[in-house]
């Protein structure tokens, strides 16, 4: 795990979790708002639900995460401004795009500083999809709606988790032109991503079929398909990797199929396809490694992890179904399940925490 962090850097690391815990709990609740559950959550941060989760949560964790990797002290930059911009989100201030904005763009000054470092592919993919996401957070600072701005959220996520499995497939034996083809993959959910932002027709298309094609990389060479026969967190790890690359590539056709709408059932399917199906679910595999890392924490695995797992994929299972068939209560009940499957997650590293303590 490296040498131990000083006292003032692992109280701003620990800080900074606190504030995307806080945008994490305000998030789900808009969200609950927005389907009509948590009236009172709907007017107040309704349209800050996806900034709240997208950016303010995975995205301030994804760049702690880089600057714990990098290890200058510089390099918190990026999710202080982004947990600043959080902030900024909760407290209902009109600057907290221009927050976001500055985050992403000290994101790619520290994936430079990385490549620099270690010039190779999952390096360099990391820095592509840290551009991909500041342009697009400049373009939703400039007045792009949230529907304009997040197929370049897509792009920054897919990209970033894309590059980490790809670092980790170093470990098994994969073919050359294995590894050459998720490349031109990966630049071509960045060349897509941003072009579908643009509106330039069919990126959107393009895009969903890139998406299903890299999931379909991870399905076949994706190192978590021999680690699932390992038991414990390897195996909990590899079970939340499949299924997020099982959701990518569902997410991946019905774009493809159906192509880029920018609200209604549509919209709320590939979405929460994308950051609940792919993105949380890399989030549960990998926050028990990620988190003692990051928070000088030790964090045993339990198997009540694969409880709130099996929730979150059932829940958005539900969700998805009510988005395609036009049941509003089936959507209702599945995001229900999704927030239950967040708050139960955190209770079962906290439970397996403390029973090791005992």
């Amino acid at each position: 795990m490296g040498p131990v962090a000083p006292d003032r850097e692992l109280t701003l690391r620990r800080g900074l979790l606190l504030v995307v815990a806080a945008s994490a709990l305000t998030g789900v609740l808009a969200g609950l708002g927005r389907l009509g559950i948590l009236v009172g959550w709907g007017p107040t941060y309704a349209f800050e639900h996806g900034p709240l989760l997208v950016l303010g949560t995975f995205g301030t964790v994804i760049a702690l995460e880089r600057a714990v990797a990098l290890g200058r002290p510089w390099g918190f930059l990026a999710p202080l401004l982004g947990a600043v911009g959080a902030v900024a989100t909760l407290a209902g201030l009109s600057w907290s795009p221009w927050a976001a904005t500055a985050s992403a763009l000290a994101l790619v000054a520290l994936n430079a500083a990385i490549v620099r470092r270690q010039a190779v592919a999952f390096t360099w993919l990391m820095l592509l999809g840290s551009a991909v996401l500041a342009l697009g957070d400049a373009g939703w600072a400039l007045g792009w709606p949230v529907s304009r701005a997040a197929p370049t959220w897509i792009g920054f996520f897919v990209l970033t988790i894309v590059a980490e499995r790809l670092e980790l497939s170093r470990l098994a034996p994969t073919p050359r032109w294995a590894t050459v083809a998720l490349v031109v993959l990966a630049s071509l959910l960045a060349l897509f991503s941003l072009a579908g932002a643009l509106g330039v027709e069919p990126s959107m298309r393009a895009l969903g079929l890139t998406m299903a094609l890299t999931a379909a990389w991870q399905l076949r060479y994706d190192l978590a398909r021999r680690t699932l026969r390992r038991p414990g967190l390897p195996r909990f790890a590899a079970t939340g990797v499949l299924l997020g690359a099982g959701w990518l590539l569902l997410t991946g056709v019905l774009l493809a199929w159906r192509g880029w709408v920018p609200a209604g059932p549509l919209y709320d399917a590939a979405l929460h396809g994308v950051f609940v199906g792919y993105v949380l679910s890399m989030v549960f595999a990998h926050a028990p490694i990620i988190f003692p890392a990051v928070a000088r924490v030790s964090v045993p695995f339990s198997k009540l992890y694969y409880l709130p797992l099996s929730v979150l994929h059932l829940g958005l299972a539900a969700r998805i179904a009510g988005d395609l068939a036009g049941v509003a209560s089936l959507r209702q009940w599945g995001g229900v399940a999704n927030a239950v499957a967040l708050g139960l997650f955190v209770l079962s590293l906290v439970g397996a925490r403390y029973v090791t303590k005992r």
